[in-house]
């Protein structure tokens, strides 16, 4: 991305998260494009940690229909209670964030709003987690959040990866996406299932 997309995508999530800058962790590798990390904090209006992708909108998805747009960034949402602040707690949300944001990039496809995605089982990073549903991010209370307009031409759709293990991931094939999404944000003022974790916990 360019400095100034930068810019625009970092004001972007700060507004909407309303908290100031975050940190940012930068993808030691060598990737095209290359994704770094945007990390905040957990704040009063939203109490959890929010990471978001820096540079997946650099990849343009091929036409496909029901896009909410062809380019995007992703976000997870993480308990208060995980140590972020360890190195190596947060490689491995990151990792996770990194699997969602080249899905795309490496199958040269599209994923969008209502997409799921399965990388199995790690057996060097053990986790209940084994792919993730697309979703927005709806716990944000201004819908728009959802587009961040970089440039004249380039406006990067910003959705939400909640981490799924394969019970869930059953569950999602069982009842179909609108539903589980419905699952995930219920309407009826239910509790709502948007928070990404290893270890699959009550907290979900």
């Amino acid at each position: 991305m360019k400095n100034s997309e930068m810019d625009k995508l970092m004001a972007h999530c700060s507004h909407y998260f309303k908290q100031g800058e975050p940190r940012v962790i930068h993808n030691p590798t060598l990737t095209d494009p290359h994704i770094d990390v945007l990390l905040y904090e957990p704040s009063e209006a939203y109490p959890f940690w929010k990471m978001v992708t820096m540079g997946a909108s650099d990849f343009k998805m091929p036409d496909a229909p029901k896009l909410l747009g062809n380019r995007n960034e992703y976000m997870i949402f993480v308990d208060a209670s995980v140590d972020l602040e360890d190195r190596d707690v947060t490689e491995w949300y990151y990792n996770q964030l990194m699997e969602v944001a080249f899905y795309p990039i490496g199958g040269n496809c599209c994923i969008t709003y209502g997409h799921s995605l399965e990388w199995g089982e790690d057996e060097e990073e053990p986790s209940d987690m084994v792919g993730a549903f697309i979703e927005m991010p709806q716990i944000l209370e201004d819908v728009g959040a959802l587009h961040c307009k970089l440039g004249t031409f380039k406006k990067a759709t910003c959705l939400q990866a909640v981490l799924l293990t394969r019970a869930e991931i059953d569950r999602l094939l069982e009842i179909g996406p609108e539903a589980f999404s419905e699952y995930l944000y219920p309407e009826d003022g239910g509790p709502m299932h948007y928070l990404s974790e290893r270890y699959r916990s009550d907290k979900f």
